[in-house]
């Protein structure tokens, strides 16, 4: 995707030097071609580098200290000056060569730089580049012709070629979730001695980048964009389209701030960035810019550079945009008295949608008495902002919008106002344009797991950059499952005569949705693993003709469906041939005829024995618990007691409750016919449940509740009622005595309220167990149940934090019952309308009828009928009845959505969707922003709002070894909370960057809001 910007009237004007260079080409403001400039340096530049071995700024801020220092006109200045100047000037040098190496977040990689490993710091920038060798295992390394390198900074002088394969990739390891701007460079030098100017596609990740286009051999073309990675690591990779061998010379990343540039868009790719009223004709970059942003230097035709320059440095480094001094304390005013600014860009594609950033700074310093003005304002493409604008002395007003433009042509215009007695500026502009990168990249365990196999076997195909997209690109002997963009899977593995040695790689086993494996034709040893017998969909292995040996699984060979091929491995065979031939091989000695007939009797007399003192235990053990349904909870004298069997223990997961079940049937059981009181068992023990502490009669109960005067509805089995107990508020609940499912339900949920205690759990204050009378005392939650609040109806509107801080409450409340209780609680029920709201909106999580107490030492999971909400309830614990903690963790990620979008857990439009696969096609679609509830009106934090987003969708994946478990969550959430708490408390401070978010005024009609 290129862009280039049509020569304007009015539009900005390069510097002479930039014009000087850009002379060739009758475009103007080609960043392409402009950014020569970004990697070039004056001979006078050079000089001063070599003579003083300190960059240009470092000599330049030397000197102004020792000017303010020593005055040349004073005595004292000439006495001292050569006294102190080389101390001062050592000081200088080592806080700024401090500085310069303080790189945090960068990563510059200098393509074929030789020898491999090697390092060097670029004098005319401080920035240290490394060589790529780490970083790509294919291509060539060469120089470019001498006569190209003179004015170039040194990274420019080397290239990585790759005449080999069609595409090559740099893998480059990064912090998740974080973002980057990322830059790439390419000048051509004709470092193959051709003279013959390639052209090729430039790709990030799975998707298209842009085209690389070279106009000269000494001409740079620079891309540039600004992305937010979901990984840990990213590709960069360059694809042969036939049109001569893809290079590159440059690559580096600098990590930004997610709070900057945030916008509705994944990735914004340069337009332009430029200087407006450079004193210097020089490009601004690091370590003036501390996020190396490369800004060119321009002044717009009728502007002119402002005369006057600051005495004190501008106070806006600690903004979000941390713009440069060196660019802020620069501008253009207009060239006569009366005019305007103007400047401006046509693009090729008028589809692409912009976005600006437009940045103010008054240089001029107020004087005492003076009643100086300066308010300006600003028209776009005729239409002029709704009023207008004034800035204070050094602080920075940053103009942008908050959705993207698209237009046949982008013209500014800034004008004085009425009211002004001063002339409009301008100090800079950034312009980026939304480049759609729809293609997720292959699931993350896949992609791990075909990396770690690659690196195992040394594997010489031509593996390069994601395994499955794009599809024109999929690694060589791997098949993929494709659903639109949504994220892809390695279905199919052939490396039949790969050359492959050693045992068969552990990390087969993560490919959990492989179908067909083939490492036939190898010399692979080592036995055949059991682990291939868990891959569920695996239908197809062959492992013939290699060197592997001792016994085929039992497990493996017993797997239904599955077609196996052994054939070929001389030292195999199946697990009784084994036992026959070990068998074999120990007789060498054979024993007394009488040894083994005694042998079996001793044997047989100690299994009798064994077998006996086990059913005795047994039945000690049930006449101790009474009837006990799979559980570890007995009675005491004391109360309600959970033991464990053993010590083992079981991992965090997460969990759900509701206070009562809804009378909609799931979408699957409408087609099987099954009902909500047939889904939802719950197992009962028989005890005692009597703690007298907290049992109430029936008598009290009424009393408490007034002759159950405040009737609060209908919940589950039962009716709550309003009471007051010591002066308090409470919620009684009572359960008819006609539903023995219900009975049974709050029996169940009793014993564990008696048992877990924390703040983001319901409290329960006692009960009443009398005849056929069931009653129990929570303590009373003011604002009702989440999903009174969370739908698209609701005259309630949560704030983003507010959503937020109820996510991480009921995150909370799961961890506990999976990792604070003994044994673990599964909730089996988590809702909305079982998370409750105090007073203050703090979230407390109930109804735990369905809840199991879930021992980790008798296995991974537990078989047990299905139990839950529709829309709720884990896929995969339905159609398995394995109940595992990351049920619970399914059912928190319907919720999370639900407090995200507002929308319900099934969608009842034109036709009936379950929440997740409708976030799912929004995602698919790039329509990130309509998840959102619109009575959020966009304002939350981008970053903490996608990033919950992330956490929601891998709650519901369908494989529940793909979701996080509850610690995970928690974590998550509250770094997403913490973001937008910052946001907030940032709103209202203006002392550094300001940020305006204006209506144009265009009507009934507007285009987005400024800010």
């Amino acid at each position: 995707m290129r862009t280039t910007p049509a020569p304007l009237a009015g539009e900005a004007k390069p510097s002479a030097e930039v014009m000087e260079d850009l002379s060739r080409h009758p475009k103007t403001l080609q960043i392409r071609h402009s950014s020569n400039h970004q990697f070039r340096y004056s001979q006078t530049q050079k000089e001063e580098a070599y003579e003083t071995r300190v960059s240009p700024a470092i000599t330049k801020e030397y000197q102004c200290r020792r000017r303010r220092q020593f005055p040349d006109h004073t005595p004292l200045g000439k006495e001292m000056m050569i006294s102190k100047a080389l101390s001062l000037l050592c000081c200088v040098v080592l806080i700024n060569l401090s500085n310069a190496q303080d790189q945090t977040g960068f990563i510059s990689i200098d393509c074929g730089l030789q020898p491999d490993n090697s390092s060097y710091t670029e004098s005319s920038t401080g920035i240290k580049y490394v060589s790529d060798s780490s970083y790509t295992d294919t291509g060539a390394s060469s120089f470019v012709a001498p006569e190209y390198r003179a004015n170039m900074m040194q990274s420019m002088w080397s290239v990585r070629s790759f005449p080999e394969g069609v595409r090559n990739c740099y893998e480059i390891g990064v912090n998740v979730s974080a973002k980057y701007l990322i830059r790439a460079a390419f000048m051509y030098g004709n470092y193959d001695a051709r003279n013959e100017l390639p052209g090729f596609d430039l790709h990030l990740g799975p998707n298209q980048w842009d085209s690389v286009k070279l106009e000269s051999s000494e001409g740079t073309v620079s891309k540039e964009i600004i992305y937010s990675v979901l990984t840990d690591t990213l590709q960069v990779c360059l694809v042969n389209t036939g049109n001569g061998t893809p290079f590159i010379s440059v690559l580096e990343l600098r990590q930004l701030p997610n709070s900057s540039y945030a916008t509705k868009s994944e990735s914004l790719q340069l337009f332009q960035r430029l200087d407006f009223g450079s004193s210097t004709n020089l490009t601004v970059r690091y370590p003036d810019d501390v996020f190396d942003r490369i800004w060119l230097p321009s002044t717009p035709n009728g502007s002119k550079q402002f005369s006057e320059r600051p005495t004190s440095s501008s106070r806006n480094s600690s903004g979000k945009f941390h713009l440069p001094q060196a660019v802020m304390r620069t501008a253009v005013v207009p060239e006569t008295s009366g005019g305007s600014v103007d400047f401006g860009w046509t693009p090729d594609d008028p589809s692409l949608e912009f976005y600006f950033y437009l940045y103010f700074s008054e240089l001029q310093e107020p004087s005492s008495g003076s009643v100086s003005k300066r308010e300006f304002i600003i028209s776009f493409n005729g239409n002029s902002f709704g009023r207008p604008f004034s800035l204070t002395y050094l602080e920075t007003l940053v103009l942008s919008i908050s959705n993207p433009l698209s237009e046949q042509s982008f013209q500014f215009s800034i004008s004085q106002s009425r009211d002004s007695t001063l002339p409009p500026l301008i100090n800079a502009m950034e312009a980026y344009f939304v480049n759609k990168l729809p293609q997720s990249s292959t699931d993350q365990n896949d992609l791990s797991a075909m990396r770690n196999i690659k690196s195992t076997y040394k594997v010489k195909r031509n593996w390069e950059g994601d395994v499955c997209v794009p599809q024109a690109y999929t690694w060589e002997g791997v098949n993929c499952s494709y659903n639109g963009t949504s994220t892809p899977r390695v279905i199919a593995l052939n490396l039949s005569s790969a050359g492959l040695t050693g045992d068969i790689s552990s990390d087969i086993s993560l490919l959990t949705q492989l179908q067909v494996l083939d490492l036939s034709n190898n010399n692979l040893t080592g036995p055949v693993p059991a682990f291939l017998a868990q891959l569920q969909f695996l239908r197809v292995i062959n492992l013939g003709n290699n060197q592997l040996s001792g016994p085929i699984p039992s497990i493996l060979m017993g797997k239904s469906g599955l077609s196996f091929s052994i054939d070929g491995n001389p030292s195999i065979c199946a697990t009784g041939a084994c036992e026959e031939l070990t068998q074999n091989k120990s007789k060498k000695k054979k024993l007394p005829s009488f040894v083994i007939p005694l042998v079996a009797s001793l044997a047989g007399l100690v299994l009798i024995a064994t077998i006996s003192a086990a059913i005795l235990f047994i039945f000690i053990r049930k006449k101790k618990q009474g009837r006990t349904v799979h559980r570890t909870i007995t009675a005491s004298s004391n109360g309600l007691s959970l033991l464990r069997r053993d010590t083992g223990s079981m991992p965090p997961s997460m969990q759900r409750r509701e206070t009562g079940f809804s009378t909609r049937p799931s979408l699957q059981r409408i087609e099987s016919g099954m009902t909500d009181h047939e889904m939802n068992e719950t197992a009962v023990d028989g005890f005692d449940m009597e703690p007298a502490n907290r049992k109430f009669t029936y008598a009290e109960i009424v009393n408490i509740t007034n002759g159950f005067e405040r009737d609060q509805g209908k919940v589950g089995f039962g009716r709550n009622y309003l009471g007051q107990l010591n002066g308090k508020e409470v919620t009684v609940k009572l359960v008819s005595s006609l539903s023995s499912q219900g009975y049974k339900q709050l029996r169940a949920e009793v014993k564990h309220l008696f048992r877990i205690h924390h703040k983001n759990l319901i409290t329960m204050l006692g009960y009443c167990n009398e005849g056929d009378k069931l009653a129990v005392i929570y303590e009373y939650m003011a604002n009702g149940n989440l999903k009174q609040h969370i739908s698209e109806n609701s005259p309630t509107v949560f704030s983003w934090e507010d959503r937020l801080g109820i996510a991480v409450d009921v995150a909370q409340g799961l961890e506990y019952l999976h990792t604070g209780c003994t044994p673990p609680i599964i909730h089996r029920n988590v809702k909305c309308t079982n998370v409750f709201l105090d007073e203050n909106f703090n979230a407390k999580l109930g109804g735990f009828g369905l809840s199991r107490a879930f021992d980790a030492a008798e296995g991974s999971h537990m078989n047990t009928a299905i139990a839950g909400t529709p829309g709720y309830v884990d896929p995969e614990y339905y159609t398995s009845n394995i109940l595992t903690e990351k049920s619970d963790v399914y059912s928190f990620g319907v919720v999370l959505l639900e407090i995200v979008t507002a929308k319900p857990a099934i969608i009842k439009d034109e036709e009936r969707m379950h929440i997740s696969q409708w976030v799912e096609s929004l995602l698919s679609r790039e329509n990130i922003e309509e998840i959102f509830d619109p009575s959020l009106c966009g304002d939350y934090d981008p970053t903490s709002a996608f990033k919950t987003v992330e956490i929601a969708v891998a709650c519901v994946c369908r494989n529940s070894g793909d979701r996080p478990g509850m610690s995970q969550v928690v974590t998550a959430l509250k770094e997403s909370l913490a973001a937008e708490v910052e946001r907030k408390k940032d709103l209202p401070v203006v002392s550094t960057d300001s940020v305006e978010d204006l209506a144009l005024g265009f009507g009934s009609n507007p285009p987005p809001r400024l800010r």
